[in-house]
């Protein structure tokens, strides 16, 4: 009896059950039975409506969308916390947002074949499997944490240039991940960086009696906000469920556009081959226990300026050419404990400015001429009388349980900064007094600040 209502709002009716409309309601817009005990909903001529909210209808199970009256106008849809099991949007072909969170019970969202003004789609907490996003081209918040049963996302390089939020953390993948463009404050763009740590697991629930390694991945991707590098697509490709095939896993890291930062750590089992692939790579840092060498393709990173190489406590040897890394200017070795040896090439990198070896490793001496090193950091007293040959080295940092500081340390010319974390040393040596460039010398306790 109220044909031209453009808004109804039922909102926190604890009670209301059953809503009838008219067979025909032109006019209305906007219809909230938000926290009500509605469970079905037949929306028959409402050939304006615009926004649509079920929320927190506990007991609603059933949304019907007449074929011969779809819904033009929808734009927002709201039935998070409610019992639905599936949608259809093939009947709401201009839906903008669509919110499904904490729908235990939803499996399955069908997709038309252009899905062209959806730009948030909150899928955490429900049951789907299998997700394309091909027919999504104005994405721009995709919510799938919690999304246990989630095997697959079929995202076509180039189908999410909008993206700016998504969340895949607690899926059987990704421990974490979160993506998130709105975090980032204006004027921070930089290349794209990327962290993947990787757990090993025993067994995917979805797939008990796959042969393939199974891991869990905590992954922290940054994009700059003004940019669009296919990446994201990259790293939905290798699959969703724990089960990684390594080859795929490897390919979909070597595959990244414009990365800038990589860092690798936790149980894969090797290095990805290809890494040459990455030809804005600046900074590469692995922190992988089971890894015993590295691939040859590194001495090909010719825009490399910083390789960490963190708790590898299987690596014994670094690749032949890595003298061959013309722009690396850091080297940091850590807790490498099979390492032997540096090569010898290593004083071809005329831009190698800083060393930092600690922690245990058999490497006995450095190699002669080492470039133009300006910054040495060691805990290893079997090659000091080797840094005492760098005449270019202007910061030095001896720590741990070296017993003396080096008697010829006079004839390092141009240092400039000393630090010294030694728990076992008594006196300087007189050559000390040598260091014509010395003007800052600190004396601290290992692990603390400079004091």
């Amino acid at each position: 009896m109220t044909p031209h209502l453009q808004t109804l709002d039922l909102s926190k009716c604890d009670l209301f059950v059953e809503l009838h409309l008219p067979i025909e309601c032109s006019h209305l817009k906007s219809l909230d039975l938000s926290g009500s005990k509605v469970s079905k909903l037949n929306l028959g001529m409402t050939p304006h409506l615009e926004t649509l909210d079920l929320s927190r209808c506990k007991e609603f199970v059933e949304l019907q969308l007449p074929v011969e009256c779809p819904n033009p106008n929808l734009k927002s849809l709201d039935l998070s916390g409610s019992k639905v099991s599936n949608l259809n949007l093939g009947m709401i072909p201009h839906l903008e947002t669509l919110d499904l969170s904490k729908c235990k019970e939803f499996i399955e969202l069908q997709l038309p074949v252009e899905c062209p003004n959806l730009k948030s789609l909150d899928l955490s907490g429900s049951k789907v499997s299998n997700l394309n996003l091909g027919m999504t081209p104005h994405l721009q918040r995709l919510d799938l944490e919690g999304c246990y049963c989630l095997e697959k996302i079929h995202a076509p390089v180039g189908c999410l240039k909008q993206l700016a939020y998504l969340n895949l953390t607690g899926s059987l993948r990704f421990k974490y991940f979160l993506f998130n463009k709105w975090s980032q404050l204006p004027g921070s763009d930089s290349a794209p960086t990327l962290e993947l740590t990787a757990e090993s697991l025993d067994i995917c629930p979805l797939h008990p009696n796959n042969n393939f390694p199974k891991f869990q991945l905590q992954c922290k991707y940054v994009e700059p906000v003004s940019s669009w590098s296919g990446n994201v697509e990259m790293l939905l490709s290798f699959g969703v469920c724990a089960c990684t095939n390594l080859d795929s896993f490897s390919a979909s890291i070597c595959g990244l556009q414009r990365l800038g930062k990589l860092t690798l750590e936790g149980s894969i089992p090797e290095v990805p081959k290809d890494l040459y692939q990455l030809e804005s790579l600046e900074a590469l840092t692995l922190c992988m226990k089971k890894i015993t060498h590295l691939p040859d393709s590194i001495s090909m990173m010719k825009q490399l300026k910083s390789l960490t190489l963190k708790s590898c406590w299987l690596l014994e040897q670094l690749p032949k050419d890595l003298g061959r890394l013309e722009c690396l200017k850091e080297l940091i070795l850590t807790d490498c404990i099979q390492l032997r040896d540096i090569p010898h090439n290593v004083r071809n990198m005329k831009c190698l400015r800083r060393l930092n070896f600690s922690y245990r490793s058999q490497v006995k001496e450095l190699p002669e001429e080492l470039g133009r090193l300006e910054c040495a950091s060691t805990n290893l007293g079997s090659f000091l009388a080797s840094i005492c040959g760098l005449q270019h080295l202007r910061e030095l940092t001896l720590e741990g349980g070296i017993p003396e500081v080096p008697k010829d340390l006079g004839r390092l010319e141009s240092l400039e900064e000393l630090t010294l974390s030694m728990k076992e040393i008594k006196h300087l040596p007189n050559s000390i007094c040598m260091l014509k460039h010395l003007n800052s010398c600190y004396g601290s306790r290992p692990s603390s600040k400079k004091s």
